[in-house]
């Protein structure tokens, strides 16, 4: 397999669809610019998600920190790169960086493994995942941080219903939509009081159409909170540290 360019960079408006009442993009807005970004550069060295279906597979994303610097105005012009790092045995690392006039206003530091859609069990990354100089960096050195699934005594929040909207290609509750639902258990003016600028997310089981899901939160030592969602069956379906 020859090597692929590692990243690839264009230059985007902050569109309307992007925005929050604020008319800043939101943040589901960076994340959906993140994988939007990821999978058309993922097609472009044989990775994309047709390209897999064809083979069997699909992709699965199990952490993402997003970190925010500046919430850019809508219509503003603003360039993204997306690059990939070595993969491990069964899971790689994709990044991104938003950027404006040249100054670094946002990052995503994600890691996902493949799944083969006849039993959901993971690839080895060797034979897929392409080879490549690898010339960037990670956006930071940290750990994604460590998120205890015990939540027996946590502060409910809010529930939601996944709905036919929410399901992605791999027939399952998108992950930018838990997102877009932890933060609808919130008002608008809770949001902007909590000021978030860095999510670390995690995704431990799979949610389908039709389950509802509930949200329950306890405070934090590092970070303003921790938030879990758990399914019907009680069990921890995503987590995530908010600052």
């Amino acid at each position: 397999m020859s090597k692929v360019n590692c990243s690839y960079t264009e230059t985007v408006r902050a569109l309307p669809s992007m925005c929050d009442e604020t008319s800043r993009i939101s943040i589901p807005g960076f994340l959906d610019m993140f994988q939007d970004i990821a999978g058309f550069h993922a097609k472009t060295i044989g990775i994309g998600a047709l390209e897999l279906e064809e083979k069997g597979l699909f992709w699965i994303v199990s952490k993402i920190r997003l970190v925010i610097k500046k919430r850019p105005l809508v219509q503003e012009t603003l360039e993204e790169t997306t690059w990939i790092q070595p993969a491990e045995k069964v899971v790689c690392e994709r990044d991104w960086a938003l950027t404006q006039d040249g100054e670094q206003i946002a990052y995503v530091k994600s890691m996902w493994a493949l799944l083969r859609r006849e039993d959901f069990r993971p690839v080895l990354m060797s034979g897929v995942y392409p080879d490549s100089d690898f010339t960037i960096a990670p956006p930071d050195s940290e750990p994604f941080t460590r998120i205890s699934k015990k939540f027996e005594n946590a502060e409910p929040i809010g529930e939601y219903r996944i709905r036919s909207v929410d399901i992605d290609r791999g027939g399952h509750f998108n992950n930018g939509n838990y997102v877009k639902a932890m933060l609808g258990c919130f008002t608008c003016a809770q949001i902007a009081e909590m000021g978030i600028s860095e999510l670390d997310l995690q995704y431990h089981l799979q949610c389908y159409e039709g389950e509802t899901i509930r949200f329950v939160r306890r405070p934090s030592e590092d970070w303003l909170m921790e938030i879990g969602a758990l399914n019907e069956e009680g069990k921890v379906c995503f987590t995530a540290a908010l600052k």
